[in-house]
């Protein structure tokens, strides 16, 4: 048990994200009155509707909690761990610990919030020792399939904590980073109290497999195609990237990176080295409009079917100057993520309709996991040999998969411990490890980066909208109008004896107004929102959005 403090009392572990579900990963170690945050992840809604873009932990908890959150710890660069970072920073603007690539990818995050200037971002690496309060936070090298990924062995008065992030054990990797088989047995010869293990891959047996398989694959597709080769995947994926832009040029191709995630990942490997190709080696699509197809290989996002992403929009054939045409090969190079099999379905059936050969993970092995299968979490279990373990990142059902091949391993089993979002483990130098209170956790939904666009598609489903139309002299006086129309709210064009009285209402209210010639656009604008919600609530109980379009003639 080492750590920045010699404070006594309990160590409480809680998770508000990511135990029952596959990504909005959020781990929360608290220790008199002090808390550090691991990962602050993002999640595709389960189904399509009206207000959700992503979704993200819910916070509350945690902003009435008055704990004193001294840092932020990330594990990896995937979204599912760095997503939610700016609405967490936003509540609690602390300093945030990660890789240079994990940081990397982060700042892009944060920048897209207009938050990277104030932000306190400190790159670390396997071996340092972060102090913060009483605890003492090292980092250690694992695989995985985004690069400078790490585990986390963290230090209190009351117990040694592994967190093992997201991992698989890599015999052969990409960039010959190897998981520290040796740091976990050395902090398993001194003594772990917890081990939290990612569960996600628990029904697979044997190992995962190394990430450099893959790249002979790619081999034979491109080798197979005529065409255009088109290789989608996670842009946060630059060992498969890498391995696609390497064998593109063991075959005279060019390579070009489309959609602005792709191109902006791409850019953050060369800056970083995880990406070392001769100038030349990456075009843009301008330029690869003059080269024959055979002689093209182009990287592309949205192998989720994500909407608005490159591959979407490509198998739509409404993404500018690239087209995919009969002959061409794509390849969806990763797992079908759960709930998002129906719209991938979708995507690979319109591929096939515009005349591409698609292929994907159950046709050929274009695509290996980045988490451990069942003999890789075995493996790490004895090389901890913990006291206490608690299964993470992963549906309830995987969660409880582990936690029985944990005791068929050899833990007992009252020292193990199935927890869901919101339930917590209290840590105890004497008396060892029991479940605390639980506290409130859940999801929030966010429009990409912006809550408000969520909640105003809330608005519109539960109410609908009004439009309004007036228009005004350059001296300020109403000469048309005010017209009202509703949409999703009652039925008229203006017609209808509600509408008809709300405009008249908002004409003898306009009228009213002391000095309303005098109002500008932006206030007669205000003014109509403010009249019109009251009047609607007066008349309905409702609250429509009202949309005021101002002309001056």
């Amino acid at each position: 048990m080492v750590a920045g403090s010699s404070i006594a009392g309990p160590v409480r572990v809680l998770a508000l994200g990511g135990l029952g579900e596959i990504g909005l990963n959020l781990m929360v170690v608290e220790h008199a009155g002090c808390a550090i945050v691991i990962d602050a992840g993002v999640m595709f809604p389960p189904r399509p509707s009206f207000d959700s873009g992503l979704l993200i932990p819910d916070l509350t908890w945690l902003e009435r909690s008055q704990l004193e959150i001294l840092g932020i710890f990330l594990t990896h660069a995937h979204e599912d761990h760095i997503g939610a970072l700016p609405q967490l920073l936003d509540r609690f603007p602390v300093p945030v610990y990660g890789t240079a690539l994990t940081l990397a990818f982060a700042r892009r995050r944060l920048s897209q919030n207009q938050q990277s200037g104030g932000a306190r971002l400190n790159t670390f690496k396997p071996g340092d020792r972060i102090v913060l309060g009483p605890f003492t936070v090292e980092p250690i090298r694992v695989t995985h399939s985004t690069p400078d990924s790490v585990a986390l062995a963290i230090g209190t008065p009351a117990a040694m904590i592994v967190h093992s992030g997201d991992f698989k054990i890599d015999d052969a990797p990409v960039d010959g980073q190897r998981f520290d088989t040796r740091r976990f047995a050395e902090l398993g010869n001194q003594g772990v109290d917890l081990l939290l293990s990612d569960s996600t891959n628990v029904e697979r047996a044997g190992r995962a497999g190394s990430e450099s398989s893959v790249g002979p694959v790619l081999r034979d597709q491109i080798a197979r195609c005529h065409g255009k080769f088109f290789l989608a995947a996670f842009s946060s994926h630059l060992h498969r990237i890498r391995q696609v832009i390497e064998v593109s040029r063991e075959a005279g191709r060019l390579v070009v990176p489309i959609g602005r995630r792709m191109n902006e990942s791409v850019r953050l490997g060369i800056e970083l080295g995880e990406l070392r190709f001769p100038p030349g080696t990456l075009i843009d699509p301008a330029e690869a409009e003059f080269l024959a197809p055979k002689h093209l290989t182009f990287l592309a996002g949205g192998s989720q079917a994500e909407p608005l992403s490159a591959l979407t929009r490509l198998a739509a054939d409404s993404f500018p100057r690239v087209r995919i045409d009969p002959g061409d090969t794509v390849v969806l190079s990763s797992r079908f993520i759960p709930g998002n099999e129906r719209p991938i379905h979708t995507l690979i059936n319109d591929l096939y309709k515009m005349g591409a050969d698609v292929v994907y993970q159950t046709i050929a092995p274009v695509h290996v996991s980045g988490h451990a299968s069942r003999d890789e979490l075995i493996e790490l279990i004895q090389l901890v040999r913990p006291r206490h373990f608690v299964p993470i990142h992963g549906e309830y059902r995987h969660l409880k998969r582990h936690l029985e091949l944990a005791i068929e391993t050899g833990l007992t089993p009252g020292n193990c411990f199935l927890l869901e979002n919101g339930d917590s483990l209290v840590l105890e130098t004497a008396r060892g490890a029991r479940r605390g209170a639980s506290v409130r956790a859940g999801r929030v939904a966010i429009e990409g980066d912006d809550p408000a666009i969520a909640e105003e598609r809330r608005v519109l489903a539960r109410d609908g909208a009004v439009m309004v139309i007036v228009a005004v002299s350059a001296s300020g006086e109403i000469v048309a109008g005010p017209d009202v129309i509703s949409r999703g709210f009652t039925s008229g064009n203006g017609n209808s004896t509600l509408l008809r009285e709300a405009g008249a209402e908002l004409k003898s209210r306009l009228r009213a107004i002391p000095g309303a010639n005098e109002l500008g656009a932006a206030e007669l604008r205000k003014e109509i929102v403010r009249t019109l919600h009251r009047y609607f609530k007066e008349t309905t109980g409702r609250y429509p959005m009202v949309v005021p379009h101002v002309m001056e003639m």
